[in-house]
């Protein structure tokens, strides 16, 4: 045993070593390449909570070195509300639900290995308490992702080859009401996955899986599980998708969408 932990290090400073050396010879860059998502969905059973909600999400690749990277992001979302038996259509006021990010990559084909922070808040808009609620945390993950799409004159089912997805953990840090306010996260897991159904052409369809659990400081849990079927328009600049939705659970202690079902469109840039 005493030869076999020694071994260990020794391997670990030995790829510790190899990783910064190749750091170190690789080029500086500043690409500021920019992805994002912008899109509007619609729910089915309507009501002045849930009607309308709109997102858009960019991130931009500030530096690259080598297989490392740094980005930084942001997005937000907006909710309205009210049924089309009303002519009056409600802008939730409690709907400014905004996420900072900044995140640090390493490509390690297939997988891209990062480490990352979001400062995610809900933001009364117009009223006297604007800091409504908001966390903190520190995520590790991996993405598994097809860096080259396939496109085929003919319909293709199940292409071969794994599903792309990622997975992280996050971890609610550092803590006290400075740093979260309406929320007793301890820790949680995140998860998504992506399977291609059929392609044609530039057209895909497919379905999506995406799960979030949540761990709570009373040792509690709660959690939410949302399934989606897609058909997508892809194009080397981006593509156009639109989906149908539903929340097939939702037990978070704040905007539970349980049982909902709604429709969209998006563009993936």
């Amino acid at each position: 045993m005493s030869l076999y932990y020694p071994s260990i290090i020794r391997r670990f400073l030995i790829s510790v070593f190899l990783i910064t050396v190749s750091l170190l010879a690789a080029p500086i860059e500043f690409p500021m390449e920019c992805t994002g998502v912008l899109e509007a969905y619609s729910f089915f059973e309507q009501s002045v909570e849930h009607f309308i909600y709109g997102n858009l999400e960019a991130d931009v690749r500030v530096f690259r070195m080598g297989r490392f990277s740094w980005k930084l992001g942001l997005s937000f979302e907006t909710y309205m509300g009210e049924s089309w038996n009303s002519p009056e259509m409600k802008f939730n006021i409690y709907g400014g639900h905004w996420n900072l990010k900044t995140q640090f990559e390493y490509q390690l084909e297939p997988l891209l290995l990062r480490l990352y922070t979001d400062h995610e808040c809900f933001h009364n808009i117009d009223m006297a308490d604007t800091l409504s609620e908001y966390m903190n945390n520190i995520k590790l993950g991996v993405v598994l992702k097809d860096p080259a799409p396939a496109f085929s004159d003919d319909i293709r089912l199940l292409p071969a080859g794994l599903p792309d997805g990622w997975f992280s953990l996050g971890f609610y840090r550092p803590r006290g009401g400075t740093f979260q306010k309406g929320h007793d996260f301890n820790w949680s897991i995140h998860g998504d996955v992506n399977f291609e159904g059929a392609t044609w052409h530039s057209w895909l369809s497919g379905a999506r899986y995406h799960a979030d659990f949540f761990f709570h400081d009373d040792g509690g849990s709660s959690s939410r599980h949302r399934g989606e079927l897609y058909f997508a328009y892809r194009t080397p600049a981006g593509s156009f998708e639109t989906h149908l939705t539903h929340y097939f659970r939702d037990t978070q202690p704040f905007r539970s969408l349980e049982g909902e079902t709604c429709w969209g469109i998006r563009f993936i840039w």
